[in-house]
């Protein structure tokens, strides 16, 4: 029961992380990084936002798609300890690795769409992490969230400094944005 409802807050404070409220993107089309507005959508596709409201609720594994299970199985192994939430047109594996959440969505017929897999600078490429690092020297990398889809795969990379809290996007190609940009108090 504390499992569930530590996974049930955890979720709910990613929700509450994007503050903006969007249709969500289609399954069925690949998920473009390429663009700054899609990619935001993407992100905001992660935390279930719709017309109607944030619908994700925890699956029983007789609900879920066994393709989905089995490619789960075949790419993170079976003692993940992981739980799945089923949203409107989606399923979400989550579980937890070196203390940070990741997710895996699948379509509702089981096919896999994108991973995020969440991590410490440490684990950061290094020619990416250089990157960053050259424009922001003096920022503190909190958090490190890693989105891979079938054609792609950016790092959307959390930053702090002494006045601001920024997150920025970075792709494979070295290209950077900022995606989000914010004063402390």
């Amino acid at each position: 029961m504390k499992k569930t409802i530590i996974a049930v807050a955890a979720i709910y404070i990613s929700v509450v992380a994007f503050t903006y409220r969007v249709s969500a993107q289609g399954y069925n089309n690949v998920i473009a990084f390429t663009d700054t507005k899609a990619f935001t959508r993407s992100l905001q596709l992660v935390a279930f936002f719709d017309d109607s409201s944030s619908t994700a609720t925890i699956a029983d594994l007789k609900t879920i798609n066994t393709k989905a299970i089995k490619d789960f199985a075949a790419k993170f192994g079976t003692n993940r300890n992981e739980y799945w939430l089923k949203g409107s047109d989606c399923f979400v594996s989550n579980f937890r690795s070196d203390g940070f959440l990741n997710r895996v969505y699948y379509d509702t017929k089981g096919r896999w769409q994108f991973t995020v897999n969440t991590y410490a600078e440490n684990k950061l490429p290094r020619d990416i992490r250089a990157i960053v690092k050259s424009t922001y020297y003096d920022y503190t990398i909190t958090m490190v969230e890693e989105v891979q889809s079938i054609n792609n795969m950016v790092y959307v990379i959390h930053q702090e400094d002494a006045k601001r809290i920024m997150k920025i996007r970075i792709t494979k190609d070295g290209e950077m944005d900022v995606m989000e940009d914010l004063t402390k108090g």
